[in-house]
Order: structure tokens, then C-alpha cells, then sequence
């Protein structure tokens, strides 16, 4: 049996414009505790030259981000 020690509420919604500044925009509006966001996984190049909205939101956020990467990335932290 798994019991919770935490009430998580959350919301699903559609945003539009740029997409990390919806997200920090959507935060900000509903009073969010912490963002949990995914990661793509792009390479260095690809995120350099097209911007990564994980980045932008770490760096404009003003609440706690945690960025779940995606399964094929886990090799990057920790190689053998």
C-alpha cells in the first residue's frame, strides 16, 4: 500500500505564445508552489541555436523547477 503524505493539485490548460513564458506566466497567475516540467533531451547545438524552454523557465521562474528528463537522457548523468 503507498499512502501520500502530500495533497498534489494540479491543473491542465492550453497556453499560447512563447512557451516558457506561458508556463512562468501561468505559474505567477495561479499562485503555483513548484513546476515540474519535462526535458527533450536535445543536444548542445540544437538547444543553442533554437533555445531550450526548460532553460528559459529555470532562469525566469520564481518558484522551484524540477525537470524530469526524458528515459533516453538518463545515460548522460551518470556514464559508465
Amino acid at each position: 500500500t503507498v499512502v501520500s503524505i502530500f495533497q498534489i493539485t494540479h491543473k491542465l490548460e492550453r497556453l499560447h505564445g512563447h512557451p516558457g513564458e506561458a508556463v512562468v506566466k501561468a505559474a505567477n497567475r495561479e499562485a503555483a508552489d513548484v513546476l515540474i516540467i519535462g526535458s527533450r533531451g536535445r543536444g548542445t547545438v540544437r538547444r543553442t541555436i533554437m533555445g531550450s524552454i526548460s532553460d528559459y523557465i529555470i532562469h525566469h521562474s520564481h518558484i522551484p523547477v524540477v525537470i524530469c528528463k526524458h528515459e533516453d537522457e538518463h545515460h548522460k548523468l551518470h556514464p559508465k
